[in-house]
């Protein structure tokens, strides 16, 4: 029988990150034609802006009437307070826009507040972002932002969210054994990008 270890119990060198339960199937409504990246680093290198902060919550977002007339989309935008920048200036809030769904008897099957539920209110994310591109005619503007105030469309591997330390695709999914992931979750994320020359505007 081996004697009992007098040393001192190894420890994880990443900071404890509390875990929220997240529902990502509403952020994973639409399928995507495009080539992967094959790390955070080699994305961030592409958009134009990367940030990380936590969700501030849902809102109404544009409806829009794209292609066939009469076949109007809904979308609904995620609000992200930010906490750190490392590519590109970005206000105190960035706005991310999402489908918000398939309709049903002419409204979205999925409500906001499905959404708030699905990614609550303070979960951590990394985003890495594009000036969203209009596609169609405005019906309504749900939000009624003030003119001018950006939103934003994300990379299909752009919204990384911290669930303790793993890390989880938010419109994708990430393959644990890929570059995606991290044994420090969003915070070894991070460091990785400071240490790409992501320093932040």
């Amino acid at each position: 029988m081996s004697p009992a270890s007098t040393g001192p119990t190894p420890r994880s060198a990443c900071a404890p990150v509390p875990a929220r339960a997240l529902n990502l199937r509403l952020l994973r409504q639409t399928a995507f034609d495009y080539d992967p990246l094959n790390s955070p680093e080699e994305l961030a290198a592409k958009a134009p802006l990367v940030v990380a902060g936590t969700v501030e919550d849902f809102l109404p977002g544009q409806i829009v009437e794209e292609g066939i007339p009469g076949d109007r989309t809904h979308y609904v935008l995620m609000p992200v307070r930010v906490t750190e920048r490392f590519k590109g200036p970005a206000a105190r809030l960035v706005r991310v826009k999402f489908y918000q769904g398939a309709r049903r008897n002419e409204s979205p099957a999925l409500s906001v507040a499905d959404f708030r539920r699905a990614v609550p209110r303070g979960t951590r994310v990394l985003l890495f972002v594009y000036p969203d591109t209009r596609e169609g005619t405005v019906i309504k503007d749900r939000a009624a932002l003030p003119a001018g105030t950006p939103i934003y469309s994300a990379h299909p591997q752009g919204v990384l969210l911290g669930r303790g330390l793993t890390v989880i695709g938010g419109m994708e999914e990430i393959n644990p054994a890929s570059r995606w992931a991290d044994p420090c979750g969003l915070d070894g994320i991070a460091t990785r990008l400071r240490a790409a020359g992501h320093q932040g505007q």
